[in-house]
């Protein structure tokens, strides 16, 4: 289990959203909200590199995920998954101060439980707009976190992903208590365009 997080943490704390920005002259750490994130990337940078950062940080989340998964089963891949959004946030690199985990959760919910991305990205997608994207990805955490509750109590099936039982309730939890303290504390920035700063 140890090695899943030591794993887990290290790929997820590849600084992929700083080498690609940087490749391309972006600093993403002195421009827009600083967060080196795909929301900030597509700020200062452009969808390009944006879809590129997303990218990367899925394949992390994914990655790290299928590694604790093919070696040792579900607990090791949701242990390795939530190293990963750990790693990501917390950047040793950049004295664990990173981003805001979300594409790397991404990365993770396709491959621990897939639906949880069919019931969180609308409810990001439709809520953001309107209150913010730091309040927006905290009601979409929120979400995740109720649906996760009902598909474990209700056993639904899966077409692959970790058993659907108390292990995806603690992931989500898991999930929810890494991530949700930077969109809090995101709560009472605003950007220049007046749009909380989110991801």
């Amino acid at each position: 289990m140890m090695w899943a997080l030591a794993f887990g943490y290290l790929i997820g704390s590849v600084p992929t959203a700083d080498l690609l920005a940087r490749r391309r002259g972006v600093d993403l750490r002195s421009r827009g909200t600083g967060n080196p994130g795909a929301a900030n990337a597509l700020r200062v940078g452009g969808r390009g590199l944006a879809a590129a950062v997303l990218g990367l940080d899925l394949l992390k989340g994914a990655g790290a995920a299928l590694l604790g998964a093919t070696i040792a089963g579900d607990g090791t891949a949701v242990v390795a998954g939530l190293a990963a959004i750990a790693g990501q946030i917390h950047n040793p690199w950049f004295g664990f101060k990173g981003g805001k985990g979300l594409g790397v959760t991404g990365g993770t919910l396709a491959v621990l439980w897939p639906p949880g991305l069919l019931v969180t990205l609308p409810v990001l997608g439709a809520v953001s707009p309107a209150l913010g994207s730091a309040l927006g990805s905290l009601v979409a955490l929120a979400t995740m976190g109720g649906a996760a509750v009902v598909w474990a109590r209700r056993d639904w099936a899966m077409a692959w992903g970790i058993a659907p039982d108390d292990l995806l309730v603690w992931y989500a939890i898991g999930v929810i208590a890494l991530t949700a303290p930077k969109f809090l504390a995101g709560l009472g920035r605003r950007t220049p365009t007046g749009v909380s700063a989110g991801r």
